[in-house]
């Protein structure tokens, strides 16, 4: 990756990080922020709310036991519980002034003896809602006390509006007197009164209604509506723009019933801030695009282009192979100090390979004379070996023939020296054979031929008709030379010598995993222990438990099958017995058909 490449995507990286992190910064600490100031103003809205529906429920209690300690109240429950003077509450005008909807009175029996309502748009006094009675049935007046439960009040519900309503016993103004029955009072929060304390407290929207109507709309979970039942208030943000917060109000009633008080108010500060927020963004990212392109031109002025230029001439340099050309020295002082440096690279170079190709010179000089001086040596050595090996050999066979002509007329004392030497004389000749056979080796064009092995193998048993030979798998075409009758020609004579002329040979060949033919010569002569089969193939080997000496034969057999690109070990006839014989084994690659 170029350098300047790589420097605009390190400044995008970075700029990319900046926003991520300024965008973290935004998401979970500044805005996070404000969202809890949001839930604090929230709570002490709802709280607010929640205050003026207690003073309004204190207002409306108050009035009831005003007017249930007054002496008319009294002396209009007096007698019968169903005579007195009705002109007094006869009159809806007074409920619109007390600011109360309803109001009713109750005997000692709980009996409804007297009710009414304010006045209607219409100016007709407005009827009393059946639902009322079934409410203060369940607060004011409960089953089991007819005469009522004075100075209990609070909130309920009544036909999709709340209501708040007060009960106090009737003594007049001697407390002291007995109870003549309960006087009741209702107010209801209308939408009219509603947007009346909306206005009063500058609040938005609220609304009150059943705790079914939250719960049922799955805005809140169960923990928090049991939370809002203990008293909690729970903020959250209804969208981006509006903020809500609910409470739980206790109901009047005797059994358990809240009503859920829903407010809502415009997220103004919020909306501001994410508006100033985008446009800080915004502008960020205008000046970090004008930073980068800024840093990256002062990089290309001042850093980039100059190691362009000098990555330029280089290359020109290392296409051209000419050392003698000089790089220009032009840049800040760090580019310089470079650039002079890779000259004195340059003018090292140019010296060093003036001074290697006299050197190369002088080695090629030198390479032809020990070329010249290696094929006289080879030729010298080849003439001493053909020589020597000549006349050893003639000696040998000459002592050979004397000693078998003087032991047709020696006595049986003298005929066992003469057997020796004749056994000496045939080892001799074995070993000069072996000889020339490596010195052929190494003569050798290198290269195989695709030759038939089952061919050879018989060629090497038609030359040893008594011993017993099987084969099993060798009918195959591998990659050798006529050299290789030499392998089964050592490994023959050796099973011959070291088990006698009884010894049974099996040779079998089989393909193994690897695609190559492998190849088992196993006898039933005496094995090799497991300690010297992986020295058995060096030069002159010996075992002095079971064999004697493996001399040349089976290190020329390594040397041919390596050479044919196989490998060759020392395994047991039977595994795990090296007792019961050994089995050479070795692979050749198979020849393509």
């Amino acid at each position: 990756m170029k350098v300047r490449t790589r420097s605009r995507l390190i400044l995008a990286a970075m700029a990319f990080i900046f926003l991520i992190a300024l965008s973290f910064i935004t998401q979970f600490v500044i805005l996070d922020s404000f969202r809890t100031i949001e839930k604090q103003q929230m709570s002490a809205d709802v709280e607010r709310v929640i205050s003026n529906l207690n003073n309004q429920e204190t207002a409306v209690a108050a009035t009831c036991r005003d007017w249930a300690g007054r002496d008319e109240t009294y002396a209009f429950l007096g007698g019968s519980n169903s005579s007195g003077p009705h002109g007094t509450f006869d009159q809806p005008l007074l409920l619109g002034t007390l600011d109360i909807d309803y109001l009713l009175m109750y005997n000692t029996s709980g009996q409804l003896v007297f009710s009414e309502g304010a006045m209607t748009s219409d100016g007709t006094p407005e009827g009393i809602p059946g639902q009322l009675q079934n409410i203060i049935d369940d607060s004011i007046i409960p089953a089991g006390v007819p005469g009522g439960v004075s100075g209990r009040h609070g909130v309920s519900f009544l036909n999709g509006e709340p209501v708040i309503l007060a009960g106090y016993a009737i003594r007049g103004s001697d407390q002291s007197e007995p109870s003549r029955g309960t006087l009741v009072m209702v107010r209801v929060l209308s939408s009219q009164r509603i947007g009346d304390m909306e206005s009063v407290l500058q609040i938005p929207d609220f609304s009150i209604g059943p705790s079914s109507v939250v719960s049922s709309a799955g805005v809140l979970n169960a923990t928090d509506i049991q939370k809002m039942k203990k008293g909690q208030i729970i903020s959250q943000p209804v969208n981006n723009s509006l903020m809500g917060g609910t409470a739980m109000i206790s109901g009047i009633e005797d059994k358990p019933t809240y009503l859920a008080l829903q407010v809502f108010t415009d997220r103004t500060l919020f909306t501001d801030v994410q508006t100033s927020i985008l446009i800080i963004a915004v502008s960020i990212v205008i000046l970090s695009a004008i930073f980068i392109v800024a840093v990256q031109f002062l990089l290309q002025r001042f850093v980039l282009g100059p190691l362009s230029s000098l990555d330029n001439d280089i290359k020109i340099v290392g296409k051209s192979g000419d050392l003698s050309r000089r790089i220009p020295e032009k840049g800040d002082e760090e580019i310089v100090s470079v650039t002079r440096a890779l000259n004195q690279m340059l003018a090292d170079l140019e010296e060093k390979r003036a001074e290697l190709s006299a050197a190369r010179s002088e080695l090629a000089e030198r390479n032809r004379d020990l070329e010249e001086f290696n094929r006289k040596a080879n030729l010298y050595l080849d003439i001493y070996l053909d020589v020597i090996t000549y006349e050893i050999l003639n000696a040998i066979m000459g002592l050979r023939g004397y000693a078998e002509y003087l032991n047709d007329m020696a006595h049986e004392n003298e005929k066992r020296f003469l057997k020796k030497i004749i056994d000496l004389a045939q080892k001799s000749n074995n070993v000069i054979r072996n000889i020339e056979t490596i010195s052929r080796i190494y003569k050798m064009q290198p290269g195989v031929v695709a030759v038939n092995l089952e061919n050879i193998i018989q060629q090497e048993i038609a030359a040893r008709p008594n011993l017993h030979i099987t084969l099993e798998g060798c009918a195959r075409s591998v990659c050798a030379n006529d050299m290789l009758g030499v392998v089964f020609d050592n490994l023959f004579s050796n099973s011959l010598k070291f088990g006698g002329s009884e010894v049974s040979i099996m040779v079998s060949g089989w393909e193994n995993r690897e695609g190559m033919l492998e190849i088992s010569v196993a006898d039933n002569g005496p094995g090799i222990a497991d300690e010297m089969k992986p020295g058995i193939f060096d030069r002159f080997a010996k075992d002095t438990k079971t064999r004697s000496s493996y001399g040349l034969g089976l290190h020329i057999v390594k040397m041919l099958i390596e050479g044919y690109g196989g490998r060759v070990w020392a395994d047991d006839r039977i595994p795990g017995d090296a007792s019961s014989g050994v089995a050479i084994c070795f692979t050749l690659r198979l020849a393509k058909k």
